[in-house]
């Protein structure tokens, strides 16, 4: 009897560790997948340069991708990492080796390492399927550890897979939404449909605008300094008390409200509120002084300067010295070319937007 329950205790151990790696195992693995890295980096500021090609014509939306990105990490490690776009190529090297600034993200096929320092640092993983990477400085080694580990977890996160669709799907907006098909026209449609209640536009018409700026890349910028989707200036954006205008959130906020300022202006005056938001339009887009002028002057000529259709019959003349020289301009000369087409091109895309992106 004492052989056979000995024999029958054997046989249960087997079956129950039978029982845990068929049935258990598999779950502790799936959970083990979820699990957040540690918080290596709970309380630290990071510092960060990107390499961003600064042009319309570049491809895809890095410095958007990278902010949003950066922002998951924070949560999850509880730090704060300060981005800022490249500047220049080699003092970003220099920053780097001397400590100044803690990992740059480059791109793996187009970036590459100057010969003097290649010897001096480690890359990451790729941190999308564009093939960025971050690179940091030998002896900081550690934060690309931390990294990878955090990165892998994310992978497999709900939030990653809606970063990676939202700023990697393919976006037909980019010839005035010819072709296009599908609810989304930007990465940042979410980011607009917010900011446009505050200016009481349909989310369509501001999207347009921005598309009008930017072609919704957030890291162009112009040599008259204007800087990111909505082509805000750093001094206009502090007015607002926004600092970093390379964030889209805060961009787009700077931008909004600099707009929602001039059409409140513009309702003052007397403007009915389809006129005013165009005039703003156009005053976004040649400033209020240069608006004020045409206004003036649509006046001195017995037009209703309220009315849009009436200021841009005006603004043709203003390259005509008769008219640029007149008591009612103080800017001066002005072709206007720009604003009316800006103005045109914004209201036509904002109809092929509605009729394709409901």
């Amino acid at each position: 009897m004492h052989r056979f329950w000995r024999k029958r205790y054997f046989q249960y151990t087997v079956a129950l560790f039978g029982a845990f790696f068929i049935f258990l195992l598999p779950k502790w693995e799936r959970d083990k997948k979820d699990t957040p890295s540690p918080r290596f980096l709970a309380g630290d500021t990071l510092s960060c340069i990107v390499f961003i090609q600064n042009s319309i014509a570049a491809k895809g939306y890095t410095l958007g991708y990278v902010y949003e990105l950066f922002s998951n990490l924070d949560k999850s490690q509880m730090c704060y990492t300060d981005i800022q776009p490249q500047e220049n190529y080699f003092a970003s090297w220099v920053k780097l080796a001397t400590g100044k600034t803690d990992f740059l993200v480059i791109n793996a096929q187009r970036d590459t390492v100057p010969s003097i320092f290649q010897d001096e640092v480690v890359s990451s993983i790729p941190i999308n399927p564009s093939e960025d990477i971050i690179v940091v400085e030998k002896d900081n080694y550690q934060l690309v550890q931390v990294f990878n580990h955090w990165y892998t977890f994310f992978k497999h996160t709900p939030e990653y897979k809606s970063l990676e669709s939202k700023f990697f799907r393919s976006y037909r907006s980019m010839d005035q939404a010819a072709g296009m098909t599908g609810k989304h026209i930007s990465p940042y449609d979410n980011l607009i449909k917010e900011n446009s209640r505050i200016l009481g536009w349909d989310w369509h018409l501001l999207a347009s605008l921005i598309y009008q700026e930017s072609k919704f890349k957030a890291g162009v910028s112009s040599r008259r300094g204007a800087i990111g989707l909505m082509q805000i200036k750093e001094a206009v954006a502090k007015k607002y008390g926004i600092d970093d205008i390379y964030n889209p959130g805060e961009n787009i906020k700077a931008g909004t409200l600099h707009l929602n300022r001039l059409q409140r202006m513009y309702l003052k005056m007397g403007a009915d509120s389809l006129n005013a938001r165009q005039i703003a339009i156009a005053a976004y887009n040649c400033g209020e002084g240069r608006m004020s002028d045409c206004m003036s002057l649509a006046s001195q000529e017995s037009r209703n300067p309220l009315l849009w259709s009436d200021i841009k019959e005006t603004i043709p003349l203003m390259k005509d010295e008769k008219y640029y020289n007149s008591p009612a301009v103080k800017y001066g000369r002005f072709k206007g070319k720009e604003t009316l087409k800006y103005v045109e091109e914004i209201e036509k895309r904002y109809l092929k937007y509605i009729e394709t992106a409901p």
